[in-house]
């Protein structure tokens, strides 16, 4: 036996079952840092044709792409920080604001942020932003959103928990390019922090066997353009269409019809049918908890 074979037994523990393990020392610190469970808002995007994409443009490309849309999108409209409106049982509250954490790993985008009402707000805007951001670049995305306990950890590559689960099978599950709330973040605290221009109810078009993933509720995405833009963005989704997805295609543009004819539908609460998941809440239906 040589003296690495001596010492390895040396560290090993021989159980009366006779499998051997290994002894912890310990002396020595875990070098790993340890991330912890907390509750998050999840939004998980990929993009459509990814595979075409990457084989045509080069990976340069692509990486200066994610960059660029990260830069935008998620970085720039809070350098100088930011202040949002914070719904309580006792009123509006004004509490400052940071942009959300991301990571992006092949045809895959995240970002989270902690599951407190000073956050989500804002975060469901920037998820707006960075479909409008991305579309001007010609990049299309689909997009799930989640919330409950994980690990979203940048600092040690812990990224686990439902809500990683449900944002995956429902934004696969999703036939156009959107972005839609499965059904954990259908809660009404966290509705109730979400401003009107944000949201829209509405039925995506999904897979047949991912249905059940989907709830009525998507991101408006087609507003926010507006408001940049000045005009609806079925100019530009005629100009991106892709022959491999018509159908990808033919339902956004649908959608972005519908919320041009909804424009400031939270203006108009008479017009909310009754049992509407969107709708004015109670004071005490705010309550974060």
């Amino acid at each position: 036996m040589d003296d690495e074979t001596r010492g390895l037994v040396n560290k090993a523990v021989m159980p009366e079952n006779g499998t051997l393990r290994m002894k912890h020392d310990e002396t020595e610190e875990s070098k790993l840092p340890k991330p912890e469970i907390s509750r998050y808002a999840l939004a998980m995007f990929d993009i459509l044709g990814f595979s075409s994409w990457l084989e045509k443009e080069g990976i340069q490309v692509v990486l200066d792409s994610y960059h660029a849309l990260i830069e935008r999108a998620v970085i720039k409209p809070n350098e100088k920080g930011g202040l949002g409106a914070v719904q309580t049982p006792d009123g509006a509250l004004l509490a400052v604001i940071r942009p959300p954490n991301y990571a992006y790993g092949s045809d895959t985008l995240l970002m989270w942020c902690p599951l407190m009402p000073p956050l989500v707000g804002d975060f469901v805007e920037r998820c707006g932003d960075l479909m409008c951001e991305a579309l001007s670049m010609g990049i299309p995305l689909r997009g799930a959103l989640a919330l409950g306990d994980a690990v979203l950890d940048s600092e040690s590559n812990f990224f686990l928990g439902e809500p990683m689960v449900e944002a995956a099978n429902l934004e696969k599950g999703q036939n156009w390019i959107g972005f839609t709330f499965c059904n954990s973040a259908v809660w009404t605290p966290f509705l109730a922090q979400l401003h009107g221009t944000a949201v829209i109810e509405y039925q995506p078009p999904m897979k047949e066997k991912y249905k059940d993933y989907s709830s009525p509720i998507v991101v408006d995405w087609p507003r926010r353009w507006r408001d940049k833009h000045g005009e609806c963005p079925s100019k530009k989704l005629k100009e991106l269409r892709n022959p491999e997805y018509p159908l990808y295609w033919n339902n956004t543009l649908k959608f972005a019809e519908y919320s041009r004819e909804k424009h400031d539908w939270h203006l108009r609460p008479k017009e909310i049918p009754e049992g509407a998941l969107l709708r004015l809440n109670a004071r005490d239906e705010v309550q974060f908890d």
